[in-house]
């Protein structure tokens, strides 16, 4: 019986414009009888982004967080999202959206847990922590009640914000910079699903958004109970 093992390759290919690149770190199986390698596109394309976000000392997941918040949606302002449900539904959006047209898990992404305020993705603290710890965002907490323009405290490590508080997410320079050239280096069509999500999240209420994720993904509507509202 023919035994396969898990590996690694390099592999030459070419980019989504067609130039070539060389790709280190491809999950590949082995015969370990014959010696025959197995590998799947999906895996060639989630260590292609891989290589990219390392190249600027990022985890895979962290840059598609800096595409999110790069993406203009439509006339509103670009490199921010202003309360942290925003965060939350459109990377749960994106890989939604990506999996149906398709890419599966050719990109990657984080894991999303089912939570009583909706699919959350499980490492977004700690990532927000680390591009704000590199400036490449800046992170401030609101009162509900207060102006979009009216920040309540500065970002001081990761901690639990004010009661009735929301966080906002802003890009840096540094971290516009950054994300701008990471924009036109990943493949197109997440480029275009990134937009599009966030030209349908971005101006809705914590409620509404929670409407939608039953009607759309009916999986979470028995756990999905409380406003997403931080």
């Amino acid at each position: 019986m023919d035994t396969w093992c898990e590996t690694t390759i390099e592999i030459d290919t070419v980019n989504w414009k067609g130039k070539p690149i060389h790709v280190v770190n491809v999950p590949a199986l082995k015969n370990m009888k014959t010696g025959q390698i197995r590998v799947y596109p999906s895996e060639v394309a989630k260590a292609e982004i891989a290589m990219l976000a390392e190249q600027y000392d990022l985890l895979p997941r962290e840059a598609l967080i800096l595409l999110m918040l790069y993406a203009k949606p439509g006339p509103f302002k670009a490199g921010m999202l202003h309360h942290k449900y925003r965060m939350n539904k459109t990377l749960f959006y994106q890989w939604k959206e990506m999996e149906k047209e398709g890419w599966g898990d050719s990109i990657p992404h984080d894991q999303f847990q089912p939570a009583a305020r909706g699919p959350v993705p499980k490492n977004l603290t700690c990532d927000l922590e680390h591009l704000c710890e590199k400036k490449l965002i800046s992170l401030s907490w609101e009162t509900w009640d207060r102006k979009p323009h009216e920040k309540l405290i500065a970002w001081e490590g990761w901690k639990k914000g004010p009661k009735d508080a929301s966080l906002i997410t802003e890009l840096t320079r540094e971290g516009f910079q950054l994300a701008e050239k990471l924009w036109y280096e990943v493949p197109e069509p997440l480029r275009e699903i990134t937009l599009r999500v966030k030209e349908r999240i971005f101006p809705l209420d914590p409620s509404t958004i929670r409407n939608r994720v039953h009607r759309e993904y009916p999986e979470y509507k028995k756990g999905y109970t409380e406003l997403d509202r931080d």
